[in-house]
């Protein structure tokens, strides 16, 4: 049995299985739930290119599978990021049993994650770049809303999806010339600029960045939340693939400089805009271009310091994604998302606030929580770097911090005359409202954790770390 086989095949064909059952939840959320936690706790614990004995029976886990002409390769070294995507979905799977959600979230889902696991696998490596646009294709269907008549907006991020993917599979074409021939000045610059304007439109870098709020705006906040974090991820790890296949990429400086410049713009710009949003879900999208920006900023530092707090902010906001998604699905299922209309919401609903603004102030880096410890780190490199670069970083968690102080005024501030604080009106029963609260209990005592016991991702980290060792070698 190969490797793609149980990581790719299986759970993609799960998925096109449960899209036969969309009306049964309870059946498709329990195989769901199932199938990602299997597949997430083989991928740690079972190496592939090793014998499994069951019984007088054997089967050997092989690593690599052609399949029309590519081959797929899943080396150990891969387990830890899929153990990471699986993980990552069975989050959001284990979220959607308390929300109402597109029908089709779970085998839709399923799909995207197996794809994604082939995006990082599959050789030659191009070929991953077309895997992310038919992702893109499939994640349509959930993210178009009909009330909100978002089709222009769909469109829109459609458009530039495909932009991206079309620099980035041109680059990939020139890519294999430079590694025969890397001193050919001429090409190098062109194919570099064609990978870094390939990312920016997919990583939502200024001034790429209209689609992604106008996308989280007018979709379902729990759908596109979901969405646009597994395709930042698979983005961010494409470009360390990038990086690590390429030494002619990973040695030119100019390209670590453009990384630097763009994150901290991204950085500066995501938290400004956050600060002067009136629409809680647009706040989310720039707080989350903000951290990309973070994120590129790591990478374009070039230090192991920078890549391991990297590496440590990828599980940290898949974390926090979650728990901001799920909470402005629960606040926005027959409400307005408008800051105004959410006065007063603290006295009714205190779970719900308090998420939201743990989640906030945890990728802000406030102190004593997760995303603390990352941003000292991320000072630390930037000021090892440039003294400037160091003030700016400061400066924009600043401003970041400052918008979930103005959040928190906002919900604990007395509603309006004449307005109440919203009753979600939507939950029928005591009981959706306590399992509501109990979830975001659960997961913020997780992040909690995570602040506490920092060790707890090192078994990802370490993995991920082997994987791309070569970057920063």
């Amino acid at each position: 049995m190969s490797a793609a086989l149980l990581w790719i095949y299986f759970p993609f064909g799960v998925g096109l299985f449960l899209m036969l059952f969309p009306d049964n939840k309870k059946f498709t959320r329990i195989f769901g739930l199932v199938v990602t936690a299997l597949l997430s706790l083989i991928a740690l614990r079972i190496p592939v290119n090793s014998m499994i004995v069951i019984n007088r029976s054997s089967l050997i886990f092989t690593a690599t599978s052609r399949i029309m002409g590519r081959t797929i390769t899943i080396t150990r070294a891969d387990q830890t990021i899929v153990a990471f995507f699986y993980a990552f979905t069975f989050l959001w799977i284990f979220g959607s049993m308390f929300a109402w959600i597109y029908r089709y979230f779970i085998p839709i889902s399923l799909m995207c994650t197996a794809l994604m696991v082939a995006v990082i696998s599959v050789q030659p490596f191009i070929y991953g770049i077309f895997l992310v646009m038919i992702s893109c294709l499939l994640l349509v269907p959930m993210l178009r809303n009909i009330q909100r008549q978002n089709e222009n907006v769909i469109l829109r991020f459609l458009l530039y999806q495909l932009l991206g993917m079309v620099c980035l599979a041109i680059s990939g074409q020139l890519t294999g010339t430079l590694d025969i021939n890397p001193q050919d000045s001429y090409l190098l610059k062109r194919t570099v600029i064609l990978i870094f304007i390939g990312l920016s439109l997919w990583l939502a870098v200024f001034p790429f960045f209209s689609w992604i709020a106008l996308l989280m705006e007018k979709s379902c906040p729990f759908v596109s939340g979901f969405a646009v974090s597994l395709l930042q991820f698979s983005s961010l790890f494409i470009l360390l693939q990038f990086l690590n296949d390429h030494i002619w990429l990973r040695t030119y400086q100019p390209f670590f400089y453009a990384l630097r410049l763009a994150g901290i713009m991204m950085l500066v710009t995501g938290a400004v805009l956050a600060v002067f949003q009136t629409d809680l879900q647009r706040m989310m999208a720039f707080i989350i271009t903000s951290e990309n920006g973070a994120s590129i900023l790591l990478i374009g530092l070039n230090s192991h310091e920078s890549i391991n707090t990297f590496l440590t902010g990828l599980f940290i906001h898949a974390l926090v994604w979650l728990i901001w998604a799920t909470s402005v699905k629960f606040i926005g299922s027959d409400y307005e998302l408008s800051l105004e209309s959410l006065r007063g919401l603290a006295y009714k609903h205190p779970v719900v606030c308090t998420a939201l603004l743990l989640s906030h102030f945890t990728v802000s880096g406030m102190p004593l929580l997760a995303g603390f410890e990352l941003r000292m780190s991320l000072f630390s490199s930037c000021f090892a770097r440039s003294g400037v670069l160091g003030w700016i970083a400061c400066t924009a968690s600043a401003v970041l911090i400052f918008s979930g102080l103005r959040l928190m005024f906002i919900f604990l501030s007395p509603a309006q005359t004449g307005a109440a604080a919203p009753d979600f009106a939507d939950e029928r029963t005591r009981y959706d409202i306590y399992m509501r609260r109990a979830l975001l209990t659960v997961l913020m005592i997780l992040l909690v954790l995570i602040s506490i016991f920092p060790s707890m991702m090192e078994v990802f980290i370490s993995g991920i770390r082997s994987q791309y060792a070569l970057i920063f070698g």
